[in-house]
Parts: structure tokens; C-alpha cells; sequence
């Protein structure tokens, strides 16, 4: 019975048992934490899949994505939609950001960073699908709000299948405990009384045994990596008109 079970759960990468990991399907990114890493299925971030974040609006996501990110090819797109901050040239390696935004229409930078300013939620998921189709992107981040239809999550899963891109959703801690995201992770940023900066990440969902503890990961007293530091500004309620020549 035993052997049986195994040549079953061998014939596909969607078959796991409640005790070890599903195997990886496709490729996974180290996360550039090894802690992390050792607690994902895959080894790291696994590409083609919806994966969500929830944490409080600032910058505790992009302290962990940031060295993932500035780890890829720098002539493949990165994709921003929907930001709650302005992104500046400091926080990437090999990728420069937007000095000022542009609405509606998005704005492409040489270093191959793109920023797509959205106010309406069918925008930001239209933009987001838009992006997975595209082809040329290594990654997709779009900030989405507590409520999105389950529809509209599965359409996003469902292209991102299709795609070879690293895809996150990013949105609140209380979001909707339904959603068909491959991965689900909660954000805690802390500092401890010596100034050090901690990063608690709670795994609520993946593709193998609960995760009851959750992953302390030590960051630059300033929130991350000095090499990956965060430098953002709140996005304006309404945008300046761009220059012309």
C-alpha cells in the first residue's frame, strides 16, 4: 500500500502528502533568506503561481522581496501596480525608479523598472492580468484591498500559470481568508530594544505541513539589506502633468 501511495503521489507535482512537500512544478527563486527558504516548498518563490503577502501598508513586504527581485535578469521587466508608496532609484540594484508618476498611462524606465499608478480596483486587476500575458516580465507585484472577488483571484492564478513570472499580491492583514494563492504569508516587522529590525513571517498557507511557528528574519536596523534599502515617498492624491519636450 505504501509503494503504491508513492508511485501515486510521484505521477504529478500537485500530489503531496499532510507530512512532506509537494514537488516543486516549476522553477522557485531563492528568497535570499536561507530560513525562509528552507521552509518553502521548492527551496524559494515559486514562479508561475499567485503568491499574497498580507501586511500593513508599508515597506515590510519590499524588505523581503527586495533581494529576490534585485536578483533578476536586469533586462526583464519589473511591474508595480498599484503602489501605496513612489518607488525611488536607491531601493534597486540595476533598476532605476520613477522620479515622478504619470496617470494613467504607465511609464517604462531604461533600467526596466515599471510603475502603473491605479485608483480603481478593475483597473489594478486589469493591469495586473495585462502584465502576466505580457511575456518579457520577471515580476509582478499588485496591491490589492481586504475584498477582491474570488473570481478575479483565480483569473489572476490562472494567467500566472501560463506566465514564467514571479507574481505577488500584496494586501492587508485582515484580507479574506478564501483565495486560491499557492503561497500565503503574514508580514510583522519589529524592532527589539538593542534597534535590531526583525521581519516575523507567518506561514498561513503552502503546499505542505502547517507552519505553527512563525520565521524571525533579521534585517538592517533601517529595515533591510543596506544594498537593498527602501526608499519611499506616498503617492500623491492626484499627479503632476508630465513634461514635454
Amino acid at each position: 500500500m505504501a509503494s503504491a501511495l508513492r508511485s501515486l503521489l510521484d505521477i504529478h507535482p500537485s500530489l503531496w502528502t499532510g507530512k512532506h512537500y509537494a514537488h516543486a512544478a516549476g522553477t522557485c527563486l531563492s528568497s535570499g533568506f536561507d530560513s525562509l527558504n528552507a521552509q518553502l516548498p521548492g527551496g524559494g518563490w515559486p514562479v508561475g503561481n499567485l503568491i499574497e503577502l498580507l501586511a500593513h501598508p508599508d515597506s515590510s513586504a519590499m524588505s523581503l522581496l527586495l533581494p529576490a527581485l534585485n536578483a533578476m535578469p536586469a533586462e526583464r521587466l519589473r511591474v508595480l501596480v498599484a503602489p501605496p508608496y513612489q518607488p525611488m532609484q536607491q531601493s534597486w540594484h540595476g533598476t532605476c525608479a520613477m522620479s515622478r508618476p504619470t496617470h494613467p498611462a504607465p511609464r517604462t524606465l531604461p533600467a526596466r523598472l515599471l510603475w502603473i499608478r491605479s485608483q480603481h480596483l478593475n483597473d489594478t486587476l486589469w493591469a495586473s492580468a495585462q502584465a502576466l500575458r505580457h511575456g518579457h516580465c520577471a515580476a509582478v507585484l499588485s496591491w490589492l484591498p481586504a475584498h477582491v472577488p474570488l473570481a478575479a483571484l483565480r483569473q489572476l492564478q490562472l494567467l500566472a500559470s501560463h506566465s514564467d513570472s514571479l507574481f505577488f499580491c500584496l494586501r492587508p492583514l485582515h484580507s479574506q481568508a478564501n483565495s486560491p494563492a499557492l503561497l500565503r504569508l503574514a508580514l510583522y516587522p519589529r524592532q527589539d530594544q538593542q534597534g535590531q529590525a526583525w521581519l516575523d513571517v507567518q506561514i498561513l498557507k503552502r503546499r505542505g505541513p502547517p507552519c505553527s511557528q512563525a520565521i524571525a528574519l533579521a534585517l538592517h536596523p533601517t529595515g533591510m539589506p543596506p544594498a537593498a534599502l527602501p526608499n519611499h515617498v506616498p503617492v500623491p492624491a492626484t499627479a503632476p502633468e508630465p513634461a514635454h519636450a
